[in-house]
């Protein structure tokens, strides 16, 4: 299964590896591992009757995954670029296609309200007047054509590049209106198809909308403020659809970053544990004011590596704002790996492990409801953007050690495939990952046939399986 680096040529790093050590990360591993069969595993029984309601005893089924309960997903700038250029049809998307799906089973649709010019990225209304939803259209419905969970990323932003230029001319009043139709608007457009949204991206450092033109970053608005302009886009949107998970997300919250100090206005340190006091208490306001968020989003752009127990600790800290954790993110650098002089083989290697061993300890915290990668996973299927393509990506077929590190995890380990025999009563137990499954048997004329199941943490008893009778 896993294919460990040996210990040697993690002593080559320097202070950025963290202590990063293998041996020393083992037994948090192995308790993750652990963790992870107790809590997102369930124990079922399983009931095969005939038409007429009678117990097969006996029966042959093979129990197999066919969908995880639990999101996992990546960003679709990618995806979105080759749309736009004409390219949704090719080659290029149905090999794409085929090995997103084949690992992951949750899509993080992009639409910006605006984005910085020189990024061609999926804007909205760059231009006054313009209201262009297509694209992200098209990306909902490659998402959900291919049985993903649609997500969709950012409804506001509130940093200088994702506001429209022409948005900024206007009194903050009349700012406000048009932020309302667009939130409205595209929360409304896209009810019942998009499942998650990251409602509010980054605020805790940014200024809030009527103090844009005062940003000094790190912005350390104030918490008011912050609640000032949140809670009406939260209000706004779930007005359009009570049914979406809506979260807050943010970056910068795990670790300092090594050798770098950064200051406030008022000259005060910024600090990751600071800012987590402030996040987790933006999320207790929201709750005490009627407007709780279903979801806080960690980015998990952490730079160097943190170990197991380090990650533990800051779930464990997030985790006390009371609502599900969703990584919303993540990407691993390997920075600090190239500077150590390692051979590009051996960096692919390490950072294959880094990332399964980071998502095993975040799929075993029982707090965390969702993982999405920031081309972490785009970026490692093959697709690559360069200049020589005119910047669109181009497809080698050729996944890296993280991309098949990552699908055998999510598709191979943690995914049920076993089989059963039913005793004299019809009845059949496994433990089963939460999810939908099939259950296969044979028929008397050498076909076969199957029926599907739901396993949740909720479930209790019998699970009947109505079966045609064999024989």
């Amino acid at each position: 299964m896993n294919d460990p680096i040996i210990g040697e040529e993690w002593k080559l790093l320097d202070e950025a590896s963290r202590g990063y050590d293998p041996a020393a990360i083992a037994p948090d591993l192995d308790a993750a591992r652990a963790r992870i069969r107790r809590i997102r595993m369930a124990d079922v029984e399983l009931r095969a009757v005939g038409d007429d309601g009678r117990p097969l005893a006996g029966l042959r089924l093979d129990i197999e995954q066919q969908r995880s309960a639990f999101p996992w997903g990546d960003q679709q700038w990618e995806l979105s670029t080759l749309h736009r250029y004409g390219q949704g049809g090719s080659d290029r998307v149905r090999h794409y296609t085929q090995r997103f799906t084949d690992c992951l089973n949750a899509s993080n649709c992009l639409s910006y309200w605006s984005e910085r010019p020189q990024n061609d990225g999926p804007k909205h209304q760059e231009f006054q007047g313009e209201d262009r939803l297509d694209d992200f259209a098209w990306q909902v419905d490659w998402a959900r054509a291919n049985g993903l969970v649609a997500k969709g990323h950012p409804i506001f932003w509130p940093v200088p590049k994702g506001i429209p230029d022409w948005v900024k001319r206007y009194p903050y009043e009349t700012q406000l209106v048009f932020l309302e139709a667009r939130v409205r608007n595209l929360v409304a457009r896209f009810r019942g198809k998009v499942a998650i949204w990251d409602v509010v991206n980054e605020p805790m450092w940014e200024p809030a909308l009527r103090n844009l033109g005062k940003r000094h970053w790190p912005h350390m608005e104030d918490l008011d403020a912050i609640l000032g302009y949140v809670e009406p886009v939260m209000r706004w949107a779930r007005d359009e659809d009570p049914d979406a998970c809506y979260v807050i997300n943010d970056y910068g919250m795990e670790v300092d970053a090594p050798g770098r100090e950064l200051r406030a206005a008022d000259g005060s340190l910024v600090t990751a544990k600071r800012q987590r006091d402030r996040f987790k208490a933006l999320f207790r306001a929201l709750r005490e004011r009627g407007c709780p968020a279903d979801g806080l989003g960690m980015q998990s752009h952490t730079g160097g590596w943190i170990t197991p127990a380090e990650q533990n600790a800051i779930l464990d800290d997030f985790a006390e704002a009371g609502v599900p954790l969703h990584y919303t993110e993540f990407w691993a650098s390997t920075g600090h790996l190239d500077k150590a002089g390692l051979d590009p083989k051996t960096v692919a290697r390490m950072k294959a492990e880094y990332v399964a061993n980071l998502i095993t300890v975040a799929y075993a915290h029982p707090a965390v409801a969702a993982f999405f990668f920031w081309g972490g996973i785009t970026g490692e299927m093959g697709f690559r953007s360069d200049h020589n393509s005119g910047g669109l990506p181009t497809s080698s077929h050729q996944p890296t050690p993280t991309y098949e590190r990552v699908r055998k995890l999510l598709r191979e380990e943690w995914w049920t495939r076993e089989t059963v025999v039913t005793d004299a009563d019809g009845v059949a137990r496994l433990r089963a990952f939460h999810g939908d499954h099939s259950a296969r048997y044979a028929l008397a004329g050498g076909g076969r046939a199957g029926v599907g199941f739901t396993v949740t943490p909720q479930r209790g008893g019998a699970i009947e399986l109505r079966c045609h009778r064999p024989g």
